[in-house]
């Protein structure tokens, strides 16, 4: 066995720094990999002694290619995350918003739209100082002087008042790979709402006369201005914006508005992630755990509630998708962010993940008064959701599990999957790791100018999938989807990894909690036949295929999800 996979794993070797070095070459470091793996895994004894375990691991590495694995995976964390090269100027040329992009001598590097009836004259900086205060020409001249200094990179961003709109800019020192340092500034574009004030009310407990503050500071009012409009004193005024800053836990007013801007902004401003991101609204909520968690919300504010749980690479791209069913349906969907994936804090250990989202999605429930939430789970997803509907039985209504289904343990179910899913399933199956290594290259392909070729590596052009994301103009979702995924690094998808290919049956067996499966006959992932025999071992759960759908069901199909959430609402 061991002269059978020689050639394969010295490719594997070098592919393995290959993908380091360039990281548009993760594909053809897979198929090594899928080369390699295939070919240990072909022995028939080996192979047989593996799959009547339930237990993750059990296939031996070479230790030479493991040190390999581990050495390339601390390299990459060295290196750190990147930014697409040469990025950053383009989008903020292609900005309708109010942006400019300088160099620290003050010099316009590039302007969105609304800010270059300021800046074209002179091209310079100084064509906006005269719209700001005396103290924010001093703060953008400080910022300006950071950005010279090499060695001062720890900063905080700046907030700017102008006599012009937007009352308010955002100036930070923003670093582009291959670029020199640049100092960015844009608008604090937002728009208020009685959501918007509802969510102040909800994650930071302010009052109704402390958010009426807030909103005023928002307006680019002074506090002597905010008490002549309330017909308040100044010092009530004064007390009410340092209560509110303690609430929030903002260090001062800049730092208030900053944080509030961010809060309830529905624009894609270009610093705030790569294209494709989306524009649902999102709070930051610190829960009893002690854990940070990131909540989205869409859909209409007073309909019935829907909790939805994410997958493994969606994201929130399918709540952007639908938010527009959600609203017309009467629903409204809560998405809490699960451990380690979105800004949502990390844990432990995959079990600590499940354990958390469970205590979290409890939480939410009784935090926000939720009568019955329907979950929705997408893909791993529905997993937790599992979790959730015995654990919380008499609290969820139930549950539509969509693209999902039981643990993948045996080598009849992973050899019908699609060849890059295959592959990352036998590494977290048999060889977990290792599996790091192979999420946190991924990682830095979705870092990268190519993006696309993360894609092609999971749905090849032509599959079935690609065909629906194409004809659905959905690509750039899907591209937020992979970056969701990753924007606080690898745990979350590691620990999901890990999950998937374990035996959590019997940790939900015994549910009474309604589940619904949808599942796509042309799903390439998880064959629907495989979710049919999954279902049927257990009575609470019922199994409706849609043969011509594929793994994107939500996508294709969007109203039989929603007919599933109304059938669970009406039981």
């Amino acid at each position: 066995m061991e002269n059978k996979g020689q050639v394969s794993r010295d490719q594997v070797i070098a592919a393995i720094y290959e993908t380091v070095l360039r990281p548009e070459l993760y594909e053809l470091f897979m198929s090594a990999w899928e080369d390699h793996i295939s070919n240990i895994l072909s022995e028939p004894d080996l192979a047989m002694r593996l799959d009547r375990c339930d237990l993750q691991g059990g296939m031996e590495i070479d230790p030479e290619l493991q040190a390999h694995f581990s050495r390339a995976y601390d390299i990459l964390e060295q290196l750190g995350r990147k930014v697409p090269r040469s990025e950053l100027k383009q989008r903020v040329i292609d900005s309708d918003g109010f942006t400019i992009l300088s160099n620290p001598d003050g010099q316009i590097v590039a302007a969105g739209l609304a800010a270059r009836d300021i800046v074209n004259e002179t091209h310079s900086l100084s064509d906006l100082t005269e719209h700001l205060t005396v103290n924010g020409v001093r703060m953008l001249e400080d910022l300006c002087e950071k950005a010279r200094c090499e060695h001062d990179k720890v900063h905080s961003p700046i907030v700017l008042t102008t006599d012009i709109q937007p009352r308010h800019l955002i100036a930070r020192i923003a670093f582009d790979e291959g670029a020199p340092v640049q100092v960015l500034i844009e608008g604090l574009d937002y728009q208020w709402t009685a959501e918007a004030e509802q969510m102040l009310i909800t994650s930071f407990g302010l009052s109704r006369a402390e958010v009426d503050v807030v909103r005023n500071l928002m307006a680019g009012y002074t506090l002597r201005r905010i008490a002549e409009i309330s017909q308040r004193s100044e010092h009530t005024i004064r007390n009410q914006t340092k209560s509110a800053l303690a609430k929030t836990g903002a260090p001062g007013q800049a730092d208030l508005i900053r944080l509030v801007a961010f809060l309830i902004d529905n624009e894609d401003r270009p610093n705030t992630g790569h294209p494709g991101v989306v524009s649902l609204q999102s709070t930051m909520l610190e829960m009893e755990t002690g854990l940070k968690m990131q909540v989205f919300e869409c859909g209409d504010p007073k309909g019935y509630p829907v909790v939805y749980l994410h997958g493994m690479l969606d994201g929130m791209a399918p709540l952007e998708y639908l938010q527009k069913q959600f609203q017309e349906q009467g629903l409204r969907v809560i998405a809490p962010v699960r451990p380690g994936y979105g800004l949502s804090d990390g844990v432990g250990t995959p079990e600590d993940a499940v354990e958390m989202i469970v205590r979290h999605v409890d939480e939410l429930i009784s935090r926000m008064k939720l009568e019955r939430p329907v979950v929705l789970g997408h893909m791993a997803g529905a997993l937790h959701g599992h979790f959730v509907c015995k654990r919380l039985a008499n609290h969820v209504a139930g549950m539509v599990a969509v693209a999902a289904g039981g643990p993948v343990l045996r080598m009849k179910q992973i050899s019908k999957m699609a060849p890059r899913q295959r592959v990352m399933t036998y590494t977290a199956r048999f060889a977990p790791a290792l599996l790091p290594f192979f999420v946190r290259a991924g990682v830095a392909l979705v870092d990268s100018d190519e993006i696309g070729q993360f894609m092609d590596s999971l749905y090849k052009p032509g599959s079935h999938e690609r065909i629906v994301v194409d004809h659905l103009g959905v690509a750039e979702l899907m591209h937020a989807g992979y970056r969701f995924a990753v924007q606080s690094g690898s745990t979350g998808f590691v620990s999901d990894g890990h999950m998937m290919v374990r035996n959590w049956v019997p940790e939900v067996d015994g549910s009474k909690t309604p589940v619904l499966h949808l599942h796509g006959g042309r799903d390439p992932v998880i064959p629907a036949c495989a979710t049919e025999r999954f279902t049927a071992d257990h009575e609470n759960m019922e199994f409706r295929l849609f043969p011509e759908a594929g793994q994107f069901l939500i996508y294709e199909q969007p109203d039989v999800v929603l007919g599933a959430i109304r059938d669970l609402i009406t039981r």
